[in-house]
């Protein structure tokens, strides 16, 4: 090769790699304005969509660090915004003897199963001494869609369609430009075909009839599989619950609206999820995966809160979400199962 061609080559290679660099560099600066995430340490890209995961990062929490750290992952149900479990909880704890008591509350509204298996794989080197998972709601939504559209990661959530492409880069990523041009790329396919996405407020009134059949349950059970597989590989209990609700036999969408129901807030109609036989049929199709996996596994705590929870106004303010006193029911058969459990001393 002449003089003259070498120069040319290593000058395109030049180019090229400051081209690339130019595009690592304006692909860390969309992550820090878009998400304020880290411009120096692209690995953390799941912040973006899971914030709770930062706190767990600062922290580190450890079987030995001396403090009981419980990890709650689940829907609203166990969201500060919408009860009162996390106080009533950690109130509980401390007057069962655990005075160091942190909770890192990753439970957050319209989330499913697939949300926490994410956020405990990501979680990487924390550690804690109880693991609460409660669902059974949410995912009674991903059935709403016709048969050719489902998908078992419930890709056909343009949600999902962006945290499964970026969840392999958390912890793991050097550069941020791949998985930048991803995640442009699921952004632009939800922008082009928005109609082969299910909604994220209320399901299609055109597709709420595939919500007869319970499609969710087998991947439901796989995440909840998932997460009792790793937290048996980090040392980590598991407490497994069925998810209780209660809807009246005078229900109906419009004495709801109207607040003519013994519900006390009358929060969110069942509508939010699907129809209600569909929807009640979906959660006790969750139910039962989970009682056979709690009966299947060793080292789990299991409480039947779909069995325990008396349906009535006094516990829930709608279908699922639970009043103050609900809540504080609810945290009464998590102790009961959890006391004889507890460290001594």
């Amino acid at each position: 090769m002449t003089r003259q061609r070498w120069r040319a080559l290593v000058s395109f290679l030049g180019l090229a790699l400051l081209s690339v660099a130019a595009l690592e560099v304006a692909a860390r600066s969309f992550w820090r304005i878009e998400f304020q995430l880290s411009f120096r340490r692209p690995n953390h890209v799941l912040y973006a969509f899971y914030p709770e995961l930062k706190a767990a990062d600062i922290a580190r929490p450890r079987h030995d660090d001396g403090f009981y750290n419980v990890l709650m992952l689940g829907e609203s149900v166990l969201h500060h915004n919408w009860g009162e479990i996390e106080p009533a909880l950690q109130e509980q704890l401390a007057l069962a003897g655990q005075r160091n008591i942190r909770i890192f509350n990753f439970a957050v509204p319209a989330q499913t199963t697939r949300d926490s298996w994410l956020k405990y794989a990501a979680l990487g080197e924390a550690r804690f001494d109880l693991v609460i998972l409660y669902h059974g709601a949410n995912e009674t939504r991903t059935n709403n869609a016709p048969p050719e559209m489902f998908r078992e990661d419930y890709s056909h959530y343009s949600w999902y369609t962006v945290v499964n492409t970026l969840a392999p880069y958390h912890g793991t990523a050097v550069f941020a430009l791949p998985y930048t041009l991803r995640y442009a790329a699921a952004r632009a396919r939800q922008r082009w075909a928005p109609d082969r996405f299910v909604p994220t407020n209320e399901p299609r009134a055109e597709w709420v009839e595939y919500g007869r059949n319970v499609r969710s349950v087998a991947s439901f059970e796989q995440n909840v599989a998932a997460i009792l597989d790793l937290a048996s590989e980090r040392g980590d209990p598991v407490m497994l619950m069925t998810f209780a609700s209660y809807i009246p036999a005078n229900y109906s969408r419009k004495a709801f609206e109207e607040a003519r129901l013994d519900y006390r807030l009358h929060r969110m109609p069942v509508e939010t999820w699907g129809r209600r036989e569909d929807v009640l049929a979906a959660v006790a199709a969750h139910n039962d995966a989970v009682r056979r996996l709690a009966s299947k596994r060793r080292n789990v705590l299991f409480v039947d809160q779909a069995a325990l929870m008396e349906g009535s106004a006094r516990n829930f303010d709608d279908p699922f979400h639970l009043t103050i006193e609900g809540s504080v029911t609810f945290v009464e058969h998590v102790m009961s199962v959890l006391r004889p459990h507890l460290p001594q001393g």
